[in-house]
């Protein structure tokens, strides 16, 4: 073989591997954070128990569970062909929280924020979101297909327990869900108030700060991890994010945030806040906490944050 024989081979050989690696690198970016394999258990375990405060808040949500489980309904539902699992705390009230966990955790974890709600005269429903816990699906979509199960979720209680006011209280991609569900139900009226833990201006930015906390290569990985979601799942992540649609929300919000949130950035949380031109709006920024473990270091201030704004009081 020519000189230039070798030099095309080697510089094909080069292409392929380059591919490979690539398309190595973004299969497992995807499995890890976007994908539950069907051959995964279904469990409601603690995403990860080796973390001593997230387990320690998995194991205060059970105690919660325990104390009320004479007043807890197990639920199912079905939606885009998924069986879907929850949990209903009737109090016997006239109103219902819901309380959405964020990526990778069960229901069992959302009792955790609970407390408030049922001490204020709430209901609390609870869900194993699609791809998680008990429930069926295989591909997380950062709150664009789970809004769609919150809205069958909510349209189920309204119908079997006659609930016609809700507030719901989400957590990272639990507060996204919430959002896009409210501008799906709008017109039903039945939302009226909504509590933001960890909201994210889109799902490209706390992606990427995952991407570089754990120091791997963010491009161009996590834009074909996006196009993997696009394709397999249906859901646009480019184009649904909450900073696209909090402008037209039309209900009373509240922030929460931390300043140490290596995911959540100051900066791009003011332009999120600034964008939602609702009545009522609030926000908290806590000094301690990273993403999704505020209430864990301000657990009054947080319950505290979350009473006054519920009950019409709290300010920025």
């Amino acid at each position: 073989m020519s000189a230039a024989g070798w030099a095309w081979l080697a510089a094909a050989a080069a292409l392929a591997f380059g591919l490979f690696a690539v398309s190595y690198t973004t299969y497992r970016i995807f499995v890890n954070t976007l994908y539950r394999s069907p051959k995964a258990p279904r469990t409601r375990a603690c995403s990860d128990s080796s973390v001593p405060d997230q387990k320690r808040m998995f194991d205060e949500g059970i105690l919660w569970a325990e104390r009320n489980a004479g007043r807890i309904i197990d639920l199912e539902i079905e939606n885009d062909g998924l069986r879907l699992y929850g949990q209903y705390a009737d109090f016997g009230r006239e109103k219902c929280a819901v309380i959405l966990q964020g990526r990778t955790e069960s229901l069992l974890y959302s009792y955790y924020f609970a407390e408030v709600y049922e001490r204020l005269g709430y209901n609390v429903l609870t869900v194993d979101v699609r791809a998680h816990g008990l429930s069926d699906g295989k591909y997380i979509t950062a709150g664009v297909c789970e809004s769609r199960d919150l809205a069958k979720w909510i349209g189920f209680i309204r119908e079997r327990c006659r609930i016609e006011e809700f507030v719901i209280h989400g957590i990272c991609i639990g507060a996204a869900t919430a959002l896009f569900a409210q501008r799906a139900l709008r017109r039903e009226g039945v939302i009226r108030k909504l509590v933001f833990d960890g909201l994210f201006i889109n799902y490209f930015e706390i992606f990427k700060n995952h991407i570089i906390e754990r120091k791997r290569p963010v491009f161009c990985f996590v834009h074909l991890s996006f196009l993997l979601t696009r394709v397999l799942a249906g859901a646009n992540l480019w184009r649904e994010t909450p900073l696209r649609c909090i402008g037209e929300l039309d209900v009373p919000a509240l922030f929460l945030w931390s300043a140490k949130d290596p995911y959540c950035l100051p900066d791009q949380n003011r332009i999120l806040y600034d964008a939602c031109r609702a009545e009522g709006k609030a926000m908290r920024v806590f000094p301690d906490g990273t993403h999704s473990f505020v209430r864990f270091h301000h657990r009054d201030e947080y319950d505290r944050a979350v009473e006054a704004f519920l009950l019409g009081s709290e300010g920025e």
